[in-house]
């Protein structure tokens, strides 16, 4: 069935919008005027005038007027010029012709294509409910004070220092890989290759050796990876990142070799210093906490049945090693800006 495109181009009423806006996406700069409240610039009348006819689709000066605007104000002043409006404009056409054609064909029954919907509305849903509901500004000084003082652990650390290191039963082998990497002292990939041959650490053995950070023994604090207390004095003894033991390192578990691979200088972090990520922390918290009781409820509420022994029959082709998935040819069609984001306000190119 042919759609008739009617392009109804406004640029001169365009040319009024405000593009200097706030940046948020949900609310628009509004001014008194004599004839109502000014969004954007624009009075009620004049946002209602159609920009562009696409078959029954209609774009309103005003739903070009968000658009530009939910850019934020960096990226909206290049919309200034009446050229970068009608380019916007082709784009916002281009995009309704290929929505529209997608539809005819069916593409809008397709299982992940409701899918997206659904994550879209859910975003929309809980950004208005519950991420706009909270502000950093409803935790109390006081509570912060309390979290600071029951965690000052997170706000005081002593120096840490990263470490690798491979574990040996046999005394004679290790010495034999000590050699060897001691010829090569900073070659992470040869360490990496040993340490996935050899390591007899269960814990470190698929992250060939990695330990992570860790405090020297008088100071170790809860929830450190565990070690050997010999491994860690010998760790904070080697000067440089990247560099080795020079001689086994002797435990009740066996025969380590050492690496050092990274440093921390100790913390200590005042309640003022600390006042605002603490803050920030309670209130993600308090919305995340929100959100979790929702879904308790509507989890109650739905009747939820599930039958776990089935996600045994699943398996997973992976891809061939050193193959990533990337986007398709039909990403190309959708205009992005510099920075790789759509020109029109979302991962899919369409118009939020």
């Amino acid at each position: 069935m042919k759609r008739h495109l009617a392009y109804v181009l406004l640029l001169s009423t365009v040319a009024s919008v405000a593009i200097a806006c706030s940046g948020d996406d949900d609310e628009a700069t509004a001014t008194p005027s004599g004839d109502g409240e000014r969004i954007h610039g624009l009075t009620e009348e004049e946002r209602a005038a159609v920009l562009a006819k696409i078959g029954d689709r209609e774009i309103t000066v005003g739903e070009f007027g968000e658009i530009v605007a939910s850019k934020g104000p960096f990226l909206s002043v290049r919309y200034n010029s009446p050229e970068r409006r009608r380019e916007l404009l082709d784009q916002l056409v281009r995009f309704e012709l290929l929505a529209h054609e997608a539809d005819e064909r069916g593409y809008d029954e397709l299982p992940e294509v409701r899918r997206a919907r659904k994550q879209i509305i859910i975003r929309r849903f809980l950004k208005r409910e519950y991420e706009d509901a909270f502000s950093p500004d409803d935790i109390s000084d006081e509570d912060v004070r309390t979290y600071y003082e029951a965690h000052q652990d997170e706000f005081n650390k002593p120096a840490q220092v990263r470490v690798s290191h491979i574990l040996f039963t046999n005394e004679a082998t290790a010495r034999r890989v000590l050699r060897q990497l001691l010829g090569s002292p900073t070659d992470m990939r040869l360490f990496r290759a040993l340490a996935e041959q050899h390591n007899t650490d269960p814990a470190t053995r698929d992250r060939f050796g990695d330990v992570g950070f860790v405090s020297a023994p008088e100071e170790r604090q809860d929830g450190e990876p565990e070690i050997p207390p010999e491994v860690a004095t010998a760790a904070f003894g080697i000067p440089t990142i990247g560099g080795l033991a020079p001689e086994l390192v002797h435990s009740s578990a066996g025969w380590h070799i050492v690496k050092l691979t990274g440093r921390r200088a100790p913390l200590s972090r005042t309640l003022e210093e600390a006042m605002r990520p603490i803050r920030h922390r309670l209130f993600r918290e308090r919305r995340e906490g929100a959100i979790e009781e929702l879904i308790t409820r509507l989890h109650a509420a739905a009747d939820v049945h599930e039958d776990l022994s089935l996600l045994e029959n699943i398996h997973i082709d992976l891809p061939p090693e050193g193959v990533t998935p990337g986007g398709g040819a039909l990403d190309a069609l959708l205009p992005t800006d510099e920075h790789g984001d759509s020109e029109l306000g979302s991962p899919t190119g369409a118009p939020e």
